[in-house]
């Protein structure tokens, strides 16, 4: 008797938690979602600023044209930092399968601009994904509406990412958030600024680090500086909003310190990105210049100890 009541109570125990979430609404389950990565990803912190490297890492910033997409390898799991614009997306696929990637363990969106997000719908198409984050900010059009649309109909794992908030990419290789924060940053005429509440990190892989800026502008550094200073630093940087006159600031580059700098943008774009007064204030700190549109793509190598960049030209 004693025996069938302790099977019971193991039952009980089981089925509790099935019914709750039974119950749950969507936003309940999606913040139940939230928790779990949460407690998985408890072993960092924004303080991480080292790891334990196990095996290799290879970045890849993609020759997408104007935008962003960035492959990382850790192991044998692919993810990505943001996804391309729209205009891209066979070329993204194509690059992608021609890279043997046939699933994404993460994709982090940035922010939702189309030259960040605008990939995603092709991507989701072509191969599974594990995991997705962004900021949280919706915006009111029709390609988010097809991203999370597909994030549903894929029962693709969605989270939102806050300074804080940590990502483990397994083997030693972490994404340590430091914004955007919980109150959101607006423009003069009081709406999100997008690209001020874009999604900085830093991804670390034993001694090696990169820090990962989406669009920020000086809103965004001026705060980082303040809230992180010198732990903003950083081996490589990639270089906020494609170059822009707008980003890297001398205070910014003084705090992040990097050795080299990457930017992704197209040949001969509209908007002139890089600029040259970003080229110059790059090079007056000595900070080695990787650039999509004249060398193609481009190809991070790590241990964790030791680094090589190489470019496709």
């Amino acid at each position: 008797m004693k025996r069938i009541q302790q099977i019971l109570v193991l039952l009980i125990t089981l089925l509790v938690p099935l019914f709750a979430i039974a119950g749950c609404s969507s936003g309940d389950v999606s913040k139940a979602a939230t928790a779990v990565s949460s407690s998985v990803q408890s072993g960092y912190s924004i303080d991480t600023h080292q790891t334990t490297a196990d095996g290799h890492v290879d970045i890849y910033m993609l020759d997408i044209g104007q935008g962003d997409a960035i492959l990382i390898k850790v192991g044998d799991e692919y993810s990505m930092i943001d996804t391309g614009d729209i205009e891209h997306r066979e070329n993204i696929v194509g690059q992608l399968q021609n890279m043997g990637v046939t699933k994404l363990k993460h994709v982090i969106i940035t922010h939702p601009h189309a030259d960040h997000m605008g990939g995603f719908l092709a991507i989701a198409k072509s191969m599974p994904i594990e995991h997705v984050y962004d900021d949280g900010i919706p915006v009111d059009n029709n390609m988010y509406k097809t991203y999370e649309k597909w994030i549903e109909k894929k029962n693709i794992q969605r989270t939102t990412l806050k300074k804080g908030s940590t990502v483990d990419f397994g083997h030693g290789a972490v994404f340590v958030v430091y914004a955007p924060w919980d109150e959101t940053l607006v423009d003069k005429k009081g709406q999100p600024d997008l690209n001020n509440n874009s999604i900085v990190g830093k991804f670390i892989f034993g001694k090696f680090s990169m820090l990962f800026t989406g669009d920020a502008e000086l809103q965004e550094e001026k705060r980082l500086i303040k809230e992180q200073n010198s732990k903003l630093f950083a081996r490589i940087l990639k270089v906020g909003h494609h170059g822009s006159r707008t980003s890297s600031s001398e205070d910014f580059l003084k705090s992040v310190k990097p050795e080299s700098a990457l930017i992704s943008s197209g040949l001969y774009n509209k908007y002139g990105h890089p600029h040259d007064v970003t080229l110059r204030h790059l090079n007056e700190h000595n900070i080695a210049i990787y650039r999509t549109d004249t060398m193609g793509r481009i190809h991070i190598s790590t241990d964790g100890n030791e680094w090589q960049i190489s470019t496709e030209r």
